[in-house]
């Protein structure tokens, strides 16, 4: 009997986490000569375990919830090194976290600055965010850069 249940449990894969079972927040936050880095985590709220695979999606909005204008390059950020997409598994309660990174000062000609008052969150491979208070300037046209998902 015991040999059947180990087998059933290797066949059950384990499924991906959703949004809906995903509380995202931020988890600290540091920033010098112009640029601020945080760390977004994922955890696991859904009650089963599921899997993270890869870079979260990042946006920003107004006090009004209206889209701003940004863009997201995914790698290293001047915080933290990529730890490249690989599958994290989240027990219950269980966190993923990404460092997101962004300058407060325009590093280039026209790097216009965008004043957001919200962040949306994606987790990997979903089509639903989670929103975040973020009452920070973006520059470089609303630049953020972020790693991918880890355990750590």
């Amino acid at each position: 009997m015991a040999l059947i249940l180990a087998v059933l449990a290797l066949a059950s894969p384990v499924p991906r986490c959703h949004t809906s079972g995903l509380h995202v927040s931020f988890a600290g936050s540091n920033g010098a000569a112009g640029r601020i880095e945080t760390n977004v985590a994922f955890r696991n709220t859904s009650g089963h375990t599921c899997f993270v695979y890869g870079y979260p999606g990042f946006g920003l909005e107004n006090a009004r919830h209206r889209v701003l204008r940004s863009r997201v390059v995914w790698g290293s950020t001047f915080a933290r090194r990529d730890p490249k997409p690989h599958r994290v598994v989240l027990a219950p309660r269980r966190t993923a976290v990404a460092n997101l990174a962004w300058s407060d000062v325009p590093h280039s000609a026209g790097g216009d600055c965008v004043k957001a008052a919200f962040l949306e969150v994606t987790p990997p491979d979903e089509r639903t965010f989670r929103r975040l208070r973020f009452p920070q300037v973006a520059c470089d046209n609303g630049l953020l850069r972020a790693t991918a998902l880890s355990a750590r």
